[in-house]
């Protein structure tokens, strides 16, 4: 069997690795040749989503091309134990790095200078304390004011502004270490806000929650469940307009296919395959309103067997993420009883998780933002 990739990503290792297993390791581009080679009445697997033209091209008259995707993605993307129990120790440590950057400006906002790159570097610095950091899993998106409403919006040293004790801060932002990647939101009230903007906070959290105790059967897609978490929002008139939420690759790429949450399917997106045990899929539904302000709230979650009956095999998830949740911006009394509850016993797990990792002060200051409501 022959594999071509560039050989510079692969290690001493690995190479050995491949070769035990009888695969011979050839330069990436050899391919375009290599194809011309089938013969007719042969058949090739192509994925058409991913495929260039040039290769496909070069596939000979008479060759059958049997269009499918990648049985790779399938595989990745459905983690096995020893990964997912890796993944959720990185979470342990992610969890401890956002947590001491929430204390950090919430403390020190107008007492010391913080604008939108300062504290992407000081959360840079706290990731680098846990064991097993290697570098940010994606480009930082630490936004303040309105610049948190343009979705991807990532500070520059020309837009870079000034955090003050007023209005919301939104950090989006991984971790790549040993165990895993880390996807990430946290929106921060940084000073006193609008009532208007707790409303959206709070419709936010509502979507984010609801989703997460979400109860379903095995064969839902991804847009089966996603008007569970933008059914708050909605309800104000609102709407995000993009996915809730997309599979998380094992320290590969942090948007993996093939599933995701979204009202419609977009099959660009390649987003539309049902939820199987293992995968690992970001849940973050938002609030953007240009000019004003940007909500959003993303915590990941493993998909899991639940139990089985006469009505099928229901599933449901396991939440990962454990940093805590804003209260100065959640208005309790628009929340249910079952909403509150969640987001209590959320809560009481950050601080069994995180708590024993900070310094006295923080876990004081923690015990606050963790307190029920």
């Amino acid at each position: 069997m022959d594999l071509f990739i560039d050989e510079n990503k692969l290690n001493d290792e690995a190479k050995a690795l491949l070769a035990e297993n009888n695969i011979t390791v050839r330069p990436y581009n050899d391919i375009y040749e290599e194809v011309k080679n089938l013969k007719a009445g042969e058949s090739v697997m192509i994925d058409p989503m991913k495929l260039n033209y040039a290769l496909y091209n070069n596939i000979p008259e008479g060759v059958e091309k049997i269009e499918h995707q990648n049985p790779t993605i399938l595989m990745k993307a459905m983690k096995n134990d020893v990964e997912l129990e890796n993944i959720k120790n990185a979470h342990i440590k992610d969890g401890i790095a956002v947590t001491k950057l929430m204390h950090w400006m919430k403390t020190n906002v107008g007492k010391i200078k913080i604008t939108e790159m300062s504290a992407a570097r000081k959360l840079e610095e706290f990731r680098k304390e846990q064991e097993g950091y290697i570098r940010d899993s994606f480009e930082p998106i630490c936004a303040y004011k309105d610049h948190a409403a343009m979705m991807h919006y990532a500070p520059t040293d020309e837009s870079d502004i000034e955090v003050l004790p007023e209005h919301l801060f939104l950090t989006d932002t991984g971790g790549g270490y040993i165990e895993g990647s880390t996807d990430i939101t946290r929106t921060f009230v940084m000073g006193p806000v609008a009532d208007e903007l707790k409303t959206h906070f709070t419709a936010v959290v509502r979507g984010m929650l609801n989703l997460s105790r979400a109860k379903f059967l095995y064969g839902c897609f991804g847009y089966n469940l996603d008007a569970i978490a933008r059914g708050p929002i909605w309800d104000l008139d609102i709407d995000f307009k993009c996915g809730t939420g997309h599979g998380v690759g094992y320290l590969l790429n942090i948007h993996e296919p093939p599933t995701g949450f979204r009202w419609q399917i977009v099959k660009s997106k390649n987003e539309h395959h049902k939820f199987e045990e293992g995968m690992v899929l970001t849940n973050e539904p938002g609030v953007y309103v240009e000019g004003s302000h940007g909500i959003r709230i993303e915590n990941e979650m493993i998909v899991t067997k639940g139990e089985k009956n006469e009505f099928g095999q229901f599933m449901h998830f396991e939440t990962i993420t454990f940093a805590p949740i804003d209260l100065d911006g959640i208005n309790p009394a628009e929340m249910t009883k079952f909403e509150r509850e969640w987001l209590n016993n959320y809560h009481a797990k950050v601080f069994e998780k995180i708590g024993p990792h900070l310094t006295e002060e923080e876990r004081e200051w923690l015990k606050e933002y963790t307190r029920a409501i």
